[in-house]
């Protein structure tokens, strides 16, 4: 897709859509955000039964309300987006932005846009086109002689000998082995450390706890919050930000074979920790685990950001996720930074006395089968929060990110521009 913003309309054209405040011929009415994402929702169809609009859309949008401007692009080209890599008919959407008024003082929204295409791109892969090893070696190639970047790839020796073994215990017993993308950035005379961590399931089968086949039919993507991650991380890089960024993917495979763990087996975790496998379909928090064990034994960080595909919890609608942290600050920050790009989002409760149920009868945690009903999403968090170590507790958000979109069938990395915003914010 590409996408421009002009400051002048052709004298002839039948592909404008314009955009008003006031219902009149040939004009889609926009007062809010909710207006927004029915006609994002809608956008296709539109197009579709238009047969004078063509792949080069023009979207009048000089009279929208200013505060609504990133919001209304950053959604219609969500739901515009293709994955055209594997057609032999490739179609691409040339999308245009007319507006006179803001046409110099946007252009950091087409920015973020491109970016989440990029994180969209990948989150999109078939998993047999994506396997971790595959995924690892994209992105060392992807980073490959970017200016104060370090590119690191742990394969699976590496994963074993530093004893990450949450990670092995998910991904080391598939043909395809575990890696873990570790991409530092350091600036000069950066003043705070960032650490990012992103789950990186390239394909959930649930294991010898199996999902079935309709739970199974977009497991390509529980990689989301690895391919958002490093997509974050290109971003950040590329607008030379004053801090340090560290990006830890941890990427594997959770499938059954012949060695795969069970249920109820038990595994000692990087930090030192017993943890019971309850749930081999709770893998994601298991792979954090270790991964944000391992930020906080050698990155000494400021703050720490995960990004997980978790629980499938949505608690109103189709139109939001969820986050956790302890930090008013930084939830004022997540607030804010949603509504400014229209992703719904809510903030799970801080209670943090409710981490007396990760405890297990047969090792120090358990990874599921809490006992605390129809709060998996603020367990899940309570089970990450035990393997961050207390001093860097109150800096720390878990984004529990999914699949909110239920009309474009592919994924559009939901979230994604109100994180870019947070970290850029800190």
């Amino acid at each position: 897709m590409n996408i421009k913003f002009i400051n002048k309309l052709p004298h002839k054209s039948n592909n404008i859509l314009r955009i008003c405040s006031v219902k009149t011929a040939n004009c889609l009415v926009v007062n809010n955000y909710f207006d927004i994402i029915k006609l994002s929702e809608n956008i296709k169809t539109i197009i579709k039964y238009n047969p004078e609009i063509n792949n080069n859309i023009i979207f009048d949008i000089d009279k929208l309300s200013s505060r609504l401007i990133d919001v209304f692009i950053y959604r219609i080209t969500q739901e515009l987006y293709k994955l055209n890599k594997y057609k032999t008919q490739k179609t691409i959407n040339n999308v245009f932005f007319f507006t006179r008024k803001y046409y110099k003082k946007r252009q950091n929204i087409i920015d973020i846009v491109k970016s989440a295409n990029f994180a969209r791109d990948l989150i999109n892969e078939p998993s047999n086109k994506m396997i971790p090893e595959k995924f690892a070696e994209y992105i060392k190639k992807y980073f490959k002689g970017k200016k104060n970047v370090n590119v690191k790839i742990l394969n699976k020796n590496d994963i074993t000998r530093l004893k990450l073994n949450l990670i092995n215990a998910i991904g080391g017993y598939s043909k395809n082995k575990p890696n873990m993308i570790i991409l530092d950035y350091k600036p000069k005379n950066f003043k705070k450390t960032i650490c990012i961590a992103g789950k990186g399931v390239t394909i959930d089968t649930g294991g010898y706890s199996i999902k079935n086949v309709k739970a199974m039919n977009n497991m390509h993507m529980d990689k989301e919050g690895a391919c958002i991650s490093v997509s974050l991380f290109s971003n950040l890089v590329n607008n030379k930000n004053k801090n340090r960024i560290v990006c830890l993917c941890p990427l594997v495979e959770n499938i059954i074979s012949n060695e795969s763990i069970k249920p109820r087996d038990v595994i000692t975790a990087y930090n030192g920790q017993s943890v019971e496998i309850a749930n081999i379909d709770a893998e994601g928090r298991l792979i954090l685990a270790d991964t944000l064990s391992y930020i906080c034994k050698n990155y000494n960080p400021n703050y720490i950001i995960d990004i997980a595909t978790f629980t499938n919890g949505g608690k109103y609608c189709h139109t939001s996720f969820s986050y956790f942290t302890t930090n008013e600050k930084l939830a004022r920050y997540i607030n804010n930074s949603s509504r400014e790009l229209g992703e719904n989002i809510l903030r799970m409760p801080k209670w943090l006395e409710y981490m007396e149920y990760i405890k297990s009868d047969i090792a120090d945690v358990k990874n599921n089968n809490f006992n605390c009903d129809k709060s998996e999403d603020l367990m899940a968090s309570l089970f990450l929060m035990n393997f961050i170590e207390k001093k860097y507790r109150n800096n720390w958000i878990h984004f529990d990110i999914r699949m909110v979109n239920t009309i474009n069938k592919l994924n559009v990395a939901d979230g994604y521009g109100t994180i870019l915003k947070i970290i850029n914010k800190i």
